[in-house]
């Protein structure tokens, strides 16, 4: 068809487009059954660093899809692009991107769960037929422009509510509300962007950052691409506020002289309203809001014409180890701070700051770095979900999987954390006084986090990084960065080197001396000679029969036996040598009692008794015993003692050196154990309190 307004030729595909954009003129159009009228001209929609276009292919959930239109809405803190596919098979979907995030979705008529926007409140459950969904985000978008085709009419201006839901780990679902009460439902799943097989990204068609689609009527309708950076504007620096001396040569960067901050000046650049310093924004298209260095303002740059959100003039810097603009890699990806932000909350006990840094890099998108007491952790957000985990309601040290991780709930705050600084740049607008709630969950080194206001709710991993890695990532000193105080939430344990390295020799040897000991008292050596001790025997002395050791400094051992019941006898013993001396002495006692009391049996003591000695010369000796029975506390009729079974063995194993070295085997894996008791005690003591 042609356009109504300019003439130009519109390709149009009448199964869908109920809206069309003429790509000349802008000028929108309404189709029905009989022609296409004008209602309205749209704004130019600029290219973001997204490598969806229009006009676009490739493949998403094994289906090909060619991308036919293209929405833009804004909100009170940032805008995102719902991107019209048309499928191969006939059908029609869409992808939603959102701060470099996307999702699938189509329109469907199945039965969604049914309530009013006014009743929607983010962190609500909802129930459908099978499956609970949880809410967690809800706003009105304000159109801001399309292009290409549509399914239904959208004008700019045009005010839509609407609430996001997720179910499971990646369901995400969209309910609009229109004005005559009725409800849009779109059913999808949240994509990852190699989940996106495009046959040519937005980039590789040069629509990258920094440049801008000037579009002519000429015969053609070509486009043709123009920087958008005017370099005879005075730029000043996006950390400090000096200006910035540009390189003649006519270089895309620049440092400064000031603060020797590189700057990147390929990007566009924005004017500000209240001082008129001209800032070179360091994080792309997508950027909604930046901080001017120069008058302390804060400002919105998502329309053409910037706008100030608020001023923060008594705005003090916090002092912190890195600059805005400041270069750094971690595992690999070079990154540039382009935002900070500063959390407080305050309680009881005092008052407590986190430092939130965040990274970008124009193809992986935006990482956070996390300073809190000194720790650093470092981390993104996701776009999987816990299933049927509602954040509001978790305990501290309650459980749960997700991800193939075990989490243990570490704090919740539902009074929230009040951002008190902002610098740099967002893709958001983030206000001082602003208030989050979160929950977070541990793994060690592991960081798992919900933060949710009053109408969105988001999910961010992120893992434990020593010190060391963060100051080489950003090519300072480790003096530079501050001491780290306490233990962080998921701050790992770690073991020392000799444990790290030496556990499966230090466990040998616990097996071998815990063998050795148990052989000790189970193997007493060679038997050498037993008597059967009746009552008259040791009622007075008796000397036994001689008994031969055949080794110098034999270590014997004596094992004595009665047969006693609720009763007990002790023997004195002497060691006899061949010339009738005695040579050493010891005693063995065995008691036994046992009842009932109060329907419960009871016993104590025992039947045995061993005693172990040592023979300095070989040769024969023999024992003398002598000993007392009875039945209470006072000795009775020995006479009417039990018999004493005697035994005694030559090479008897001390089993107090193995019991010994048993121990000193396993006192590095106690100290290790008492170490870490103590290091989880301080992880949790805050989080107790």
């Amino acid at each position: 068809m042609q356009c109504r307004s300019c003439g130009a030729e519109i390709p149009v595909d009448e199964r869908f487009a109920n809206l069309v954009v003429c790509g000349t003129c802008n000028a929108a159009m309404v189709l029905d059954e009989k022609a296409a009228a004008v209602s309205g001209t749209m704004a130019v929609l600029a290219q973001t660093p997204s490598p969806l276009y229009t006009g676009g292919s490739g493949t998403v959930s094994e289906k090909r899809f060619t991308v036919i239109g293209r929405v833009r809405y804004g909100h009170e803190k940032g805008f995102w692009d719902e991107w019209f596919l048309s499928l191969d098979d006939g059908s029609s979907a869409w992808i939603s991107e959102d701060e470099g995030e996307f999702a699938f979705q189509r329109h469907s008529s199945d039965n969604p769960p049914t309530f009013a926007y006014d009743d929607a409140e983010v962190g609500m459950e909802v129930a459908g037929e099978d499956v609970t969904y949880l809410v967690e985000e809800k706003g009105i978008a304000e159109c801001e422009g399309a292009e290409g085709q549509l399914p239904f009419v959208v004008l700019p201006g045009e005010r839509v509510p609407f609430v996001d839901l997720s179910s499971g780990v990646n369901g995400l679902h969209s309910i609009e509300y229109e004005p005559d009460g009725e409800m849009r439902w779109f059913d999808g799943v949240r994509l990852a962007l190699a989940d996106l097989k495009l046959d040519a990204t937005a980039q590789e068609m040069g629509m990258t950052d920094g440049l801008a689609v000037e579009r002519t009527a000429g015969d053609s309708g070509r486009e043709r691409i123009v920087k958008t950076t005017d370099r005879s504007v005075s730029l000043k620096c996006i950390c400090c506020a000096g200006s910035l001396e540009l390189p003649a040569d006519g270089a895309t960067s620049a440092n400064c002289q000031y603060c020797g901050v590189h700057l990147d000046l390929s990007g566009r650049a924005v004017t500000c309203p209240n001082c008129e310093s001209t800032l070179p924004l360091q994080g792309g298209e997508r950027v909604s809001n930046v901080f001017c260095p120069e008058c302390n303002t804060q400002i919105d740059v998502r329309q053409d014409v910037p706008k100030i959100l608020q001023k923060l003039v008594n705005q003090k810097r916090p002092d912190v180890p890195f600059k805005v603009g400041q270069k750094c890699t971690f595992r690999g990806l070079e990154l540039r701070l382009i935002g900070h932000l500063r959390y407080t909350e305050k309680d009881a006990w005092g008052t407590y700051h986190t430092d939130e840094f965040l990274l970008h890099n124009r193809d992986a998108g935006h990482r956070w770095l996390i300073m809190y007491n000194g720790h650093f952790s470092f981390g993104e957000e996701i776009i999987e979900r816990p299933s049927k985990l509602k954040p509001q309601n978790q305990r501290p040290r309650a459980k749960f999987s997700f991800r193939d991780r075990k989490w243990t709930v570490f704090e919740k705050s539902t009074k929230g954390a009040k951002i008190t600084y902002v610098d740099g740049e967002l893709p958001w607008v983030a206000k001082v006084g602003d208030n989050c709630s979160y929950m977070d969950a541990i793994n060690p080194p592991y960081l798992l986090s919900a933060e949710w206001a009053r109408k969105e709710m988001e999910w961010f991993e992120a893992e434990y990084i020593r010190p060391g890695e963060v100051a080489k990532a950003f090519g300072i000193e480790k003096k530079d960065l501050p001491s780290r105080r306490g233990v962080a939430p998921n701050q790992p344990f770690l073991v020392s080197p000799f444990l790290r390295q030496g556990p499966v020799l230090m466990l040998l040897f616990t097996v071998l001396f815990a063998v050795l000991t148990a052989l000790a008292f189970t193997q007493p050596g060679k038997r050498v000679a037993s008597w059967t001790l009746p009552p008259k025997d040791y009622a007075e002395e008796h000397l036994t029969e001689p008994f031969k050791i055949t080794r110098p400094n034999a270590v014997c051992k004596a094992k004595f036996k009665a047969n006693v019941d609720n009763s007990w006898v002790y023997l004195d013993a002497a060691v006899v040598n061949a010339k009738e001396e005695a040579v050493l002495d010891f005693s063995a006692q065995m008691s036994y009692y046992h009842g009932t009391d109060g329907g419960e049996r009871w016993s104590e003591g025992s039947r045995k008794d061993s005693a172990l000695f040592k023979l300095a010369e070989p040769g024969n000796y023999r024992f003398l015993f002598v000993g007392q029975a009875g039945t209470g506390e006072n000795a009775g009729d020995v006479k009417q003692g039990p018999v004493v079974h005697v035994t005694v063995y030559e090479g008897a194993v001390l089993a107090r050196y193995y019991i010994f070295c048993l121990v000193f085997s396993l006192a590095p894996f106690v100290l290790m154990q008492m170490r870490r008791s103590a290091f989880e005690k301080k992880r949790w003591d805050d989080a107790d309190d």
